[in-house]
């Protein structure tokens, strides 16, 4: 995902190295510079590749691995990482994490060399969660973000127990604290606690009532996938490379819709796709990435029959994009499995594009082998090579230039129902709450 490596941000003599995720989260490094030793928190599986290649290349080890919470809209890579580098994984004892080594007790303190790290338990948003605050910074995971706060309407979450423990935060630490939220949806990456505190409008609600009706009263939609993702983040249970088509029926019904990428042409969508799809052809993966990145985990991708998902699942996978699914026979299957569809303008399929025109071009040569030239004949065997290797691949250089011709594009840009290109205010948080209705609440910062 990453492409450069910037300089770490130096707080007192801790370095930090955040890793914004196209959905809003923060996965961050923790390192003493003295020692190399360094703790990855909250890592999205997504970034796993990229951390592990920023710890190599600075030469760090990992003793430990914290996740702050269960995290309920993205899968952790907490598992695969701490698996890499032998590290300890931690999180707090209510969230039941299988392959958790160990439970931090409130205001315990690790070591990255001689620097103390403090976890405190900070229930609210969840009832396991935890922030770490070390050298003048605090990881908040999802209590405080930049502008706002968490959600507290699932996981057991507790309105007034959040409102307890921002405060506690902020009466506990000073002003000029540096905080590092777990998610931010407009690139931000810090703030401080007293920045936060003059601008921030949930902390300008003094009254613990009043901000538990406000946090409660208007509760955004659950998280897509998410008890898929608590399968994952709690028992370790892996994400699939493929599933039936009954399988993916289930997901979409259940409000898995959002989570389908349809790697099909733009007119081949346009006929027919799953209402919240989003649509990124085959051909355009590699630049548009951190569209599929953007799209709610566990991800489906779907094509007419399953073969361009699998190739689809190579790019994907070749550029660290993970928790992907490749729905077995396609939207076909999709459709002949009960799945709903949405029909449009019928147009030719892909396969029967490349029928003709390999038909036609191996006629063209035989004629012309014939009746001008018997050097002719060579293009039509050149096109029997090719299909003969498209058969024995399962990948067809025709069908791939075809998709790119003007007759399969769409007008349908991006997707029907889909979230905004990466480039874009990404859509409101699974986790993080909207601005709280009191009018006389200070106006979320524009920075």
């Amino acid at each position: 995902m990453t492409t450069t490596n910037p300089p770490p941000d130096a707080v007192g003599t801790l370095l930090v190295v955040p890793f914004p995720h196209p959905q809003g989260c923060r996965t961050y490094l923790l390192a003493d510079p003295q020692t190399k030793q360094a703790l990855a928190l909250d890592v999205h599986l997504d970034s796993v590749e990229d951390v592990a290649d920023r710890a190599a290349t600075e030469g760090w080890t990992l003793p430990y691995v914290v996740d702050t919470h269960t995290h309920a809209d993205h899968p952790s890579g907490a598992a695969p990482l701490a698996s890499r580098f032998s590290s300890t994984r931690i999180a707090h004892k209510l969230a039941q994490h299988q392959g958790v080594q160990h439970h931090p007790e409130d205001g315990e303190t690790l070591h990255l060399g001689d620097r103390p790290v403090t976890v405190y338990h900070a229930p609210g948003h969840t009832p396991d969660h935890i922030v770490l605050v070390s050298d003048g910074a605090v990881f908040s995971g999802d209590s405080i973000f930049i502008g706002g706060v968490a959600r507290t309407d699932f996981l057991g979450g507790d309105a007034g127990q959040l409102f307890d423990s921002v405060h506690r935060l902020l009466d506990r630490l000073p002003d000029e604290t540096i905080l590092y939220p777990g998610h931010d949806y407009q690139e931000r990456v810090q703030s401080t606690l007293g920045q936060e505190k003059l601008t921030n409008p949930w902390l300008a609600i003094t009254d613990r009532e009043d901000f538990v009706r406000q946090l409660t009263e208007n509760p955004p939609p659950r998280p897509t996938n998410m008890d898929a993702l608590l399968r994952l983040n709690r028992e370790g249970a892996a994400i699939p490379n493929s599933m039936t088509a009954a399988q993916a029926v289930q997901q979409v019904e259940a409000g898995g819709a959002k989570t389908v990428v349809d790697v099909r042409t733009g007119a081949e969508f346009e006929a027919e796709h799953i209402t919240g799809s989003r649509l990124v052809p085959l051909d355009q993966l590699v630049q548009r990435a951190d569209e599929v990145r953007m799209t709610p985990a566990p991800r489906l991708l779907m094509c007419k029959s399953g073969t361009r998902a699998g190739m689809a699942l190579k790019t994907l996978a070749a550029l660290n994009v993970s928790g992907l699914t490749v729905v077995e026979g396609g939207i076909e299957a999709f459709r002949n499995a009960g799945g709903p569809t949405k029909k449009g303008r019928a147009r030719m399929s892909l396969e029967r594009q490349v029928r003709i025109l390999a038909g036609s071009l191996t006629f063209i040569g035989v004629a012309l082998g014939v009746f001008v030239h018997p050097w002719f004949l060579a293009l039509a065997a050149f096109i029997g090579a090719g299909l003969v290797f498209a058969g024995v691949t399962d990948t067809c250089g025709m069908a791939m230039m075809l998709g790119k011709m003007p007759w399969n594009q769409s007008s349908m840009a991006s997707s029907s129902g889909s979230a905004p290109s990466a480039c874009a205010a990404p859509p409101p948080s699974a986790c993080a709450a909207g601005a709280p209705t009191s009018s006389c609440a200070a106006p979320t910062p524009d920075k």
